[in-house]
């Protein structure tokens, strides 16, 4: 596969991957740690946690949201850097908690592909508010 066919992959994967992610994060919270991998890192707003408990806990404390995405991109990352197929995922949009104004967010993930399949789960998932200091 061409890099440019390989881009254009890995846009379609950022897209699908986004609209199931902020699904789950509006409605189906609970649900959402089964994108990650077990010793997937979160860091939210500069606090991090390793590992689905960590992660399923720090998500189930946060209030109700709506999410809006602005922007999708992502691009492959070289196999020899995770020894398996992972890609860099960049969202930025704005989120609406209950009770808390609406703020603008960046958000990175790196998925990595689960070997011998064709799922790709989260290994790290960085959040953070925008205009925040």
């Amino acid at each position: 596969m061409s890099k440019a066919a390989e881009i254009v992959t890995c846009n379609e994967t950022a897209d699908e991957f986004q609209k199931v992610y902020y699904e789950k994060f509006d409605k189906q919270r609970h649900g959402l740690i089964n994108l990650y991998l077990p010793d997937a890192v979160l860091t939210w707003n500069s606090n991090a946690c390793k590992g689905k408990a960590e992660i399923s806990n720090l998500l189930a404390s946060l209030p109700i949201s709506n999410c809006a995405v602005c922007s999708v991109d992502a691009q492959p990352i070289n196999e020899k850097t995770f020894n398996n197929k992972s890609i860099m995922i960049c969202v930025t949009g704005t989120v609406r908690f209950t009770s808390f104004s609406e703020k603008e967010f960046a958000q990175t993930f790196v998925l990595q592909k689960i070997e011998g399949t064709n799922t790709m789960k989260i290994a790290y998932d960085n959040f953070r508010f925008m205009n925040d200091l």
